[in-house]
């Protein structure tokens, strides 16, 4: 399953065998939160099964899925979360973090060096939305 996640896809067998082996399963309910906006960052989340839904600005929502992940952010740069993040189904997620992620990057730093270039990736890729969302809330306060 960790092979089909876009941040893990490049990898080879030996590298995904190394990140498999830092990573715990959680379990959450329908309606409970996997992470709320301002929870410290010190983990990131695979969707191994399940639904959640990402709470990007009032009235946007973005569903997550099996293989989708979140979190990378706030982890790789020791700040808060930015979003809540609420399962919609039961959702079984694996969960990186920071002490391992710490133990990874000691042994293996060309993973921290992939999941840091994919998480860039994703933050450049994301910025129009992030722009649009400044701009409608500036229009809404004037």
């Amino acid at each position: 399953m960790i092979a089909r996640v876009p941040l893990f896809g490049s990898m080879d067998y030996s590298e995904i065998a190394e990140i498999t082996k830092v990573l715990y399963t959680r379990t959450f309910m329908p309606g409970v939160p996997i992470v709320r906006a301002s929870d410290a960052g010190d983990a990131m989340f695979i969707i191994a099964s399940g639904e959640a839904v990402v709470e990007i600005s009032p009235g946007q929502h973005a569903l997550l899925k099996e293989g989708d992940f979140f979190g990378e952010m706030a982890l790789l740069e020791h700040r808060r979360h930015k979003h809540d993040v609420v399962a919609k189904t039961r959702c079984r997620v694996y969960v990186l973090d920071s002490t391992s992620l710490a133990r990874l990057k000691r042994r293996h730093p060309e993973i921290m060096q992939h999941i840091r270039k994919m998480a860039e990736a994703r933050a450049l890729a994301n910025e129009p939305t992030r722009r649009q969302g400044r701009k409608r809330k500036a229009s809404t306060t004037s």
